[in-house]
């Protein structure tokens, strides 16, 4: 069974639930009596659930029984920090409202990632999001019975279809903002108020990328003449950051200290949404088959009137290195095809 058909505003209430383990199933599962519940809301759904059919040996022995009132946080976006913000802030906002009238309520969050591209930990940000809202949060158990479970949906998602988040995420998000500004007083200054997100992984001498950034395409989707690039805008007065080696706390200061902000197509768009309330001249770089989200977008988070920013998407060519793979994936090296062309864009941003 589908969780959609057990929502009512955006919530489904479950009773003596066991929750499976995702390393296990590679699908968000509910076990209630003898039911299996696909706990997975979106598009491709009943694709997913296809892909994934019920199997007897997902369930482990239950040997405990766990009391109180649980809210399931929807973990299959949580290995993607866009989507952390996007699906997992937005899954966030049910459980604030429910907190408000539980004060005891405790959030489940499963105790294994989306079993993708090696992912085997929860990166960083996702329990620092936690940290900063001051969530008392436990990993699930898969040999517990939990007496009351609310799963709640992602704000960003109406009949399996993309749509912008109401009000409600983006009050979220400014609060998120308001904390991090208390507890990451230290958070990297910037010389000139100008950020350029960096992709140069060989630049970076982080060696855990993986148990640090989750769903990492850095290196695959990467920009095979960044260094050139860092260069045009180092010498514009930006100063290179690579967010991964920052907390979530120090992320949102910096990024809200921003004037002007430069970046490809991927996780660092997410970033615009640290901007608020303040103004803020975006350069969107789009990669081949990947654009960059325009003011006009209809759908996008980063689109939204809440936001104060102004984007311009560079207009100039960018080619796949090898136009064959790229054909199959866009998660394949490109280049920027001018540099002289790119410069004076971004000379305007």
């Amino acid at each position: 069974m589908l969780v959609a058909s057990r929502l009512h505003n955006g919530v489904a209430e479950f009773d003596h639930v066991q929750i499976l383990d995702l390393a296990r199933t590679g699908v968000e599962i509910f076990v209630e009596g003898n039911e299996y519940w696909y706990v997975h809301y979106g598009k491709n759904s009943h694709k997913i659930v296809a892909a994934h059919p019920k199997n007897l040996a997902w369930a482990q022995p239950t040997t405990v029984s766990k009391g109180g009132l649980y809210y399931y946080w929807y973990t299959i976006p949580l290995v993607n920090y866009y989507h952390t913000l996007l699906d997992g802030v937005g899954a966030l906002t049910h459980y604030m409202r429910l907190r408000d009238a539980n004060p005891d309520i405790v959030l489940l969050l499963n105790r294994t990632p989306r079993p993708k591209g090696g992912v085997t930990k929860h990166p960083p940000f996702v329990t620092e999001l936690l940290d900063l809202l001051d969530i008392r949060y436990e990993f699930t158990d898969p040999h517990a019975v939990y007496e009351r479970v609310v799963y709640g949906t992602p704000l960003g998602l109406r009949n399996g279809r993309r749509c912008r988040p109401p009000l409600a995420q983006y009050d979220l998000l400014r609060e998120i903002i308001r904390i991090a500004k208390m507890r990451a007083p230290a958070a990297p200054s910037l010389s000139e108020g100008k950020v350029y997100i960096s992709r140069r992984a060989h630049a970076n001498p982080l060696a855990n990328r993986k148990q640090v950034l989750g769903e990492d395409n850095t290196v695959k989707r990467g920009l095979t003449n960044e260094d050139a690039v860092v260069e045009i805008l180092t010498s514009l007065g930006y100063d290179e950051i690579f967010g991964e080696n920052l907390t979530l706390a120090e992320r949102i200061v910096t990024f809200n200290s921003m004037q002007k902000y430069i970046s490809t197509a991927g996780a660092g768009v997410a970033n615009l949404l640290w901007t608020m309330p303040n103004p803020c001249s975006v350069g969107g770089i789009h990669t081949p088959g990947f654009p960059f989200p325009s003011n006009d977008h209809a759908t996008h988070i980063c689109t939204g009137p809440e936001l104060n920013t102004t984007i311009d998407c560079y207009k100039g060519k960018v080619v796949f290195e090898d136009p064959e793979a790229g054909a199959r994936n866009y998660n394949s090296p490109w280049r920027i095809n001018n540099l002289t062309a790119f410069r004076k864009w971004a000379q305007q941003i």
